[in-house]
């Protein structure tokens, strides 16, 4: 059943709760900046990077004119697209949550919190996966083979296949990468890893934390990617539920896989970076909540959307290793 126009209420009150509700393991709003307020019109701009780092000027002579810029552009159109999510929530259930002595159960709540999630495991999932797909820096498509060796607890290369990394991004676009993303899997075993302990060793903590790992490669940031998605349909026995879980930030299924790259400190106008969601605004924030109801079904689907586009900005931005932990 379709709803009508009349039937659809905006939750104004409600859309706080979707907006408010974020899972901490979600890093994607870390790894790829939100630019708010885009518009169905706008154009995205890129500047070509040649006239930026030629050195062209020179000195005057009397009489002549001065040195000329080729001051050059590229332009895409912005296309958003609707991520949306729905749940229902029946009369009887409603019902059931208000009467005497009932679980402390908010079903409008929940329904609007679970879409939101839903949101946020999309747009992960969909940065992640961009990511994987891209031949960066490091000229390998899919990224460079770390053939298990970021597991090793000796003779492991882990610091110096980022220190070369950098080295890497900024010989081609003059940036240091600031950032790095490790799955889960990867960041447990650099904390076994001999060259992460004898670096540490002499440190307050003598534990490998991403804020070690980020001071000793002069990094302004480490994220730990541990967010997973399945595709099974629960079943609501301990056995049929979610057999098949996989880590979003791993390029092969158990392997491993990491990511550096740049992003700026504040995301704008003119300022580089790996990639960039674009948002619109909806109903006067990033995200719309709305009701309608089902009468003949007896119940009220409460839905959550968000309009953006995920865009990979620059290839010289960012390197990326898979299977770093097993080959």
């Amino acid at each position: 059943m379709n709803p009508t126009s009349t039937a659809v209420v905006i939750r104004g009150a409600l859309q706080q709760a979707s907006i408010a509700y974020k899972n901490s393991n979600y890093i994607g709003d870390q790894v790829f900046p939100i630019i708010d307020g885009m518009n169905r019109q706008a154009k995205i701009l890129k500047y070509n990077k040649a006239p930026w780092f030629r050195n062209g000027a020179a000195y005057r002579s009397e009489g002549a004119v001065s040195q000329r810029a080729d001051f050059t552009i590229t332009t895409s159109n912005f296309d958003p697209k609707e991520v949306s999510m729905g749940a229902v929530v029946t009369d009887e259930l409603v019902a059931a949550t208000g009467e005497p002595g009932s679980l402390p159960v908010k079903p409008i709540t929940d329904a609007l919190e679970l879409c939101a999630d839903k949101i946020d495991l999309f747009k992960e999932k969909t940065i992640a996966d961009k990511i994987f797909a891209q031949t960066w820096a490091d000229g390998v498509s899919g990224g460079h083979d770390a053939a298990g060796g970021w597991a090793a607890t000796s003779s492991n290369p882990f610091i110096t296949d980022i220190l070369g990394a950098k080295q890497t991004i900024q010989q081609k676009i003059g940036l240091v990468p600031n950032t790095l993303v490790l799955d889960y899997a990867t960041f447990l075993a650099l904390q076994n890893a001999d060259v992460m302990i004898d670096r540490i060793k002499y440190t307050s903590s003598g534990v490998v934390t991403t804020g070690l790992i980020a001071s000793l490669l002069q990094l302004d940031n480490v994220l730990i990617g541990t967010a997973i998605y399945t595709t099974d349909v629960e079943t609501g026995s301990e056995t049929g539920a979610m057999t098949t879980v996989l880590n979003i930030w791993e390029k092969n299924a158990t392997k491993g896989s990491a990511f550096l790259f740049y992003r700026p400190r504040s995301a704008g106008l003119k300022t580089p970076s790996a990639g960039y969601q674009y948002r619109m605004q909806l109903e006067g924030g990033a995200r719309r909540s709305i009701s309608y109801r089902e009468e003949a079904q007896h119940q009220t689907v409460y839905e959550v959307a968000e309009f953006n586009e995920i865009s990979v900005m620059d290839l010289n931005l960012g390197y990326l290793w898979k299977d770093t932990i097993v080959d």
